[in-house]
């Protein structure tokens, strides 16, 4: 069960590679960012709704203490980065991984591998392993895992001053109520900017580190870094002592909490985080509840209160965006992960279905992933109404409780599980996979895979025809070394339209690919009446009209497609719905039957 040093650099490569994207970074401060200002805007929500206005004010306190704090704060991150740019901070934790180079060590081990002890295989292994050091003290391939490092620790330093604020007019209105303070007739900013002044040694040690323990539980809470434990934990740790099915269960942590922190912003769904019972249910006078929520950083009634207020307005706000949600999917603006059924789910994605979008503006579709940790409700939503619409009415209210397994297909599309989907395939024996999952893991073991992928996109247009196979799908991903001398693979066209799938001009592919979220302009009411019509288009170029297989033929499958294409067919089929009742009379029947 103990990793090898080899395995251990390599795996460390293979993290550094999956998240050099540009978007990873961003994506990592949209979200820390809103579940860190969301935190005392909740708690003053919260404190309101519980009549609690003592409260409430100091979580408006603690919200402008944050955006005060936002200029020194990325001074505090360029001085971080600084450190780890540098190497003068060895260790560098973030989200995703905690890496320490331990020279030390390292310098014993060259010593070992080339002295007269080791043996062939001991050199080859320490060579490998020095190269992949290497690589992953390189500042050019960890430059993504170092922003994200720096990007926690200025998050950190927020929260910290936040919690110096609130704390600041607790003590400063404890003081004015109990006539303590004779020279102020109301609390100011000026006398909580005093009392502040106080509480820094309480928040911060000398060197600038968290003390406080509800603000370190706060920090693991927005950064998504709080332990596993219970099932997770064990499954994580089956996990990691296999080195070859690591790959598979990356991140485990990171995904665990960011469904935890939809959770607790989720009704009935926050009954199944242990932390919101153990809140909820405690109270300030009994020893053995305060004891289960220190752990939560909770040594007080005071910080109980806090912790209560700030469940109530997460519930509130959730409650808001789930109306929202369902408000716009019955309009037809949002969309969730598809249906269950994954030939069906394959079958909407080739009508033009968009997982995971929402319709801001007449035909453009803003995915909403990085809206964290909401993005799990909006899709929750959509699944339901999805599965509703599938079975019927009918079917949906008497088996309610049936739509726990939609809802737990969307989380384990997004979480930590969604490299399990892979991990069965890989055993299931499913047409394509190996030949997709190998290719996946031999990319992601060289330097840069996710911004190869990324600028492969921007410098090459339109999606592209694969064949399965292994060196079909390691192109695909290295998308910009088509543009060397030889033959490119073949583009994929729009059987309904005859124009390449993400016909996209490059500033629209820059935006795409380098930016944290993604607009899909490509929409026809054609294309969405034949997704209406639930007729699946997919096999239509598998095979000839005389019935030749071409499942093998890449590039007869772009030219028939293109042909097909010529017709134009999503006009010509709006258009039959425009002026042929008969047409809409047969879709609204079908669509009648289902809800029977």
């Amino acid at each position: 069960y103990n990793t090898g040093a080899m395995v251990r650099e390599l795996q460390g490569m293979m993290i550094h590679s999956v998240l050099s994207s540009p978007k990873t970074p961003m994506r990592a401060v949209m979200g820390t960012s809103i579940a860190t200002f969301t935190r005392p805007l909740n708690m003053a929500l919260g404190a309101t709704m519980m009549g609690d206005f003592t409260t409430a004010r100091a979580g408006l306190a603690s919200l402008n203490a944050m955006m005060e704090a936002i200029p020194e704060a990325w001074k505090v991150f360029k001085t971080k980065l600084d450190g780890y740019w540098s190497g003068e901070l060895s260790t560098v934790k973030s989200r995703f991984q905690e890496y320490t180079k331990g020279d030390d060590n390292w310098e014993i081990l060259r010593r070992f591998a080339e002295s007269d002890q080791a043996d062939a295989g001991d050199k080859a292994a320490f060579f490998m392993a020095n190269m992949a050091r290497s690589a992953n003290n390189s500042n050019f391939l960890t430059y993504s895992t170092k922003l994200m490092a720096a990007t926690d620790d200025a998050f950190a330093y927020i929260l910290g001053r936040a919690k110096m604020r609130e704390k600041a007019f607790l003590s400063a209105y404890d003081a004015k109520k109990s006539g303590a303070l004779q020279a102020y007739t109301e609390i100011t900013p000026e006398l909580i900017k005093v009392y502040e002044e106080d509480f820094y040694s309480q928040i911060f040690d000398g060197n600038g580190r968290i003390i406080d323990e509800a603000t370190k539980f706060a920090r693991q809470e927005v950064t998504l870094t709080q332990p596993l434990t219970g099932f997770a934990k064990n499954l994580n740790a089956v996990f990691q002592q296999n080195a070859w099915a690591k790959p598979f269960f990356l991140f485990a942590r990171t995904g665990v909490n960011g469904l935890n922190l939809t959770a607790k912003h989720t009704p009935l769904f926050n009954f199944f985080v242990k932390e919101w019972n153990d809140i909820a249910f405690a109270r300030p006078d009994n020893p053995r509840a305060m004891e289960a929520v220190a752990k939560y950083g909770i040594t007080d009634a005071r910080e109980l209160a806090n912790a209560k207020a700030l469940q109530v307005g997460r519930l509130a706000m959730g409650s808001s965006i789930i109306s929202m949600a369902s408000w716009m999917w019955m309009q037809g603006k949002l969309t969730g992960n598809g249906p269950a059924d994954r030939q069906q789910n394959a079958a909407w994605k080739a009508f033009g279905y968009k997982p995971r979008h929402i319709e801001l503006l007449p035909g453009v579709w803003f995915a909403y992933d990085t809206i964290e940790p909401f993005n799990q409700i909006m899709s929750i939503v959509a699944d339901i109404g999805d599965a509703s619409q599938i079975m019927g009415e009918e079917w949906t209210e008497r088996e309610l409780q049936k739509i726990s397994l939609v809802v737990a297909q969307g989380l384990t599309s997004k979480s930590y599980l969604a490299g399990m989907q892979q991990f069965v395939d890989l055993f299931g024996g499913k047409e394509g996979s190996m030949a997709n999952i190998v290719s996946g893991l031999l990319n992601n073991q060289l330097p840069l895979a996710s911004i190869r992928k990324d600028l492969g996109k921007v410098f090459t247009p339109y999606t592209r025809e694969l064949n399965s196979g292994i060196a079909d799908s390691l192109r695909n991903r290295n998308l910009l070394f088509e543009q060397f001398p030889g033959e490119d693979l073949p583009i994929k066209y729009d059987l309904m339209t005859g124009d390449p799938l993400k016909m996209w001009n490059p500033i629209v592919r820059f935006t795409q690919e380098m930016l944290p979220f993604n607009i899909s302009l490509d929409y026809h009411p054609g294309t969405e009446i034949l997704f209406r019509s639930g007729f699946d288009i997919r096999p239509s170029v598998l095979t000839s009209p005389t019935g030749v297989d071409l499942s093998k033929e890449a590039k007869i499958r772009s030219k028939f497609q293109r042909g097909i294409g010529k017709y134009k067919l999503a006009a010509k089929i709006y258009k039959i719905s425009q002026t042929d009742p008969e047409f809409m009379i047969s879709l609204e029947q079908r669509e009648k039957d289902i809800a029977d």
